[in-house]
């Protein structure tokens, strides 16, 4: 069985979300999302297929479309890193 799935999130108490980088088996995501939507009831867990990130984007080679680069930190509160959890409270 290959592993094509990756789990995601979001915080029910702030909003943030994000997205795993580690890629499962169905049957092995499926199993995570139970255990960690249990451990962790304020975050809530789901499968997405990694297939889906990979389709051609056709907008990809065009480089009028590409963000701007991000400014260097001005200050040195902007410069300490931030270490906070994904599963903190």
């Amino acid at each position: 069985m290959s592993k094509t799935y990756m789990i995601q999130w979001k915080s029910k108490i702030n909003g943030r979300a994000g997205k795993g980088t580690k890629q499962f088996s169905l049957d092995e995501a499926e199993s995570l999302v139970r255990e960690l939507n249990f451990e962790y009831p304020n975050i809530h867990h789901e499968i997405v297929d990694a297939q889906a990130d990979r389709q051609p984007d056709p907008e990809a080679s065009n480089h009028k479309n590409q963000a701007p680069a991000i400014a260097p930190p001005e200050s040195d509160e902007e410069k300490a890193p931030y270490h906070a959890h994904a599963f903190s409270e």
